[in-house]
């Protein structure tokens, strides 16, 4: 698929969509609260604990196709999607040069959604920063990766990094613990815009249903919802069965309900497979889809 002309598009005009809200018990995509559409393929790391290190697929750049994303977008809109809108799953989406105009579209199309952007700070510096909270993004993830699996995480590498992206002293920074290692976080005021800067731990990641070198103790018992509350739609438009799988690997074709370019959202989020495997993650039943029994995904925080 080419990638798309996006030179002389204007950034459309951020208007809020005057719609009535929609009861929640009649959204044709009940019970999503996170929606990951990753709206470009490169990305600029090739990290051994990603499904990224194991192959080539995401050397090069590729947009979704701006029909697509437009389509994606006003289906959201018209379901009333109130929830976080990542502009990513295994690409770098501050390498993707028409990501402004892509929040401009969110944010025009759903407006009551929470537009975020998770990162590797390869690309980010403090006039990024404040481009995202004039963009109107909500939250902002910046995950500093160590070079080695093996490193743990310091605030002496936070600091550092937060100098070196001269964003140290712009912001009133507090440090902390968080699930994934340490943190420095920052709230903008005016904006209610969360800056989120993680140092973390590898092994508190997980293997991506087997396409990731990461060391698993045993396989999961415990009951999963991401089938239940986030959806997620790579690059090609395939909506999957959540953004752990990877359709690039022959284990996980099989875990891609359909295109958007061909059915509604609404029509892959309801499809009987969708359903199915909802129902089966509920109980920790991961007969039907076996590469699930060794993930130990937890919702993260924008998913509450």
């Amino acid at each position: 698929m080419p990638e798309p002309n996006t030179a002389d598009r204007a950034l459309l005009p951020v208007v809020p969509a005057l719609a009535p809200p929609i009861p929640a018990e009649d959204r044709p995509l009940a019970g999503v609260r996170y929606v990951e559409i990753e709206t470009s393929r490169y990305c600029n790391r090739i990290c051994s604990w990603c499904p990224n290190g194991q192959t080539n697929a995401r050397r090069t750049q590729q947009l979704m196709d701006w029909a697509v994303f437009e389509k994606i977008t006003a289906e959201l809109g018209a379901a009333g999607f109130d929830g976080f809108f990542a502009f990513h799953n295994y690409n770098e989406p501050l390498a993707n040069p028409r990501l402004r105009e892509e929040i401009a579209r969110v944010r025009y199309a759903i407006p009551a959604a929470r537009p975020a952007i998770y990162t590797n700070g390869d690309l980010l510096n403090r006039s990024t920063v404040e481009r995202m909270r004039e963009d109107g993004v909500k939250y902002l993830r910046v995950t500093r990766y160590p070079h080695r699996a093996d490193v743990q995480p310091t605030y002496d590498a936070l600091r550092s990094w937060l100098v070196k992206a001269r964003i140290r002293d712009c912001f009133p920074w507090q440090l902390a613990e968080v699930r994934q290692g340490l943190a420095a976080t920052w709230t903008d005021p005016d904006t209610g815009m969360k800056v989120e800067v993680i140092r973390p731990s590898i092994d508190t990641y997980n293997d991506r249903g087997g396409t990731a070198l990461v060391p698993q103790n045993g396989l999961r018992t415990a009951p999963c919802q991401m089938t239940a509350t986030s959806l997620s739609v790579d690059f090609r438009g395939q909506m999957k069965m959540c953004c752990n799988v990877v359709p690039e690997g022959p284990q996980h074709r099989e875990y891609v309900v359909g295109n958007v370019a061909d059915s509604t959202l609404a029509e892959l989020w309801n499809h009987p497979v969708m359903a199915e495997w909802r129902q089966r993650h509920s109980r920790a039943d991961w007969s039907r889809s076996p590469a699930c029994a060794s993930c130990v995904q937890a919702l993260p925080e924008t998913r509450r």
